[in-house]
């Protein structure tokens, strides 16, 4: 059931950004943004939450603004990617943006579907890399924004 769990999250941001030609980039970065909401805001947004009477739990919380913003981006995005290299580059950062899902977003589920994960061997392999995931995405995701920002614009005489 880990594995499953951990594939659909991995591959999931992947497929999205092949199928739609979505920019990879802005979704790790909304990756990045949620997480940090989540590390500093979590608590307010629970106390928000409580204040507005809605039923929800602060790990499912805090899986929503995990995953949420980023497959928004995905979609609102579509259509962004040109170009071979770029397209490569973009899958690329598309498997960063599932591993830094699946990174941030296991440890927020419940602990009985956390000790799943602790016997998976591939959970264990994607602990193991973190840290190039997240390096990785982010030297990635910098070189779309930048590359992305070159536009060839022709000088009228």
């Amino acid at each position: 059931m880990a594995d499953a769990i951990l594939a659909i999250l991995i591959f999931s941001p992947l497929a999205i950004t092949f199928l739609l030609k979505s920019n990879a980039a802005l979704a790790f970065f909304s990756v990045c943004a949620s997480f940090v909401v989540i590390s500093l805001a979590s608590a307010d947004l629970k106390n928000l939450t409580g204040h507005l009477d809605l039923r929800i739990n602060s790990s499912t919380l805090n899986l929503l603004l995990l995953v949420v913003p980023a497959l928004l981006t995905l979609l609102f995005t579509r259509k962004s990617s040109k170009g071979k290299v770029m397209r490569a580059i973009q899958l690329a950062a598309a498997l960063c943006v599932g591993g830094l899902l699946a990174l941030s977003g296991v440890p927020m589920l419940a602990e009985s579907v956390q000790a799943n994960f602790n016997s998976s061997q591939a959970w264990t392999d994607l602990q193991k890399v973190q840290g190039a995931v997240v390096g990785a995405g982010v030297v990635l995701s910098l070189l779309i924004v930048w590359l992305g920002g070159l536009k060839h614009r022709s000088k009228k005489h």
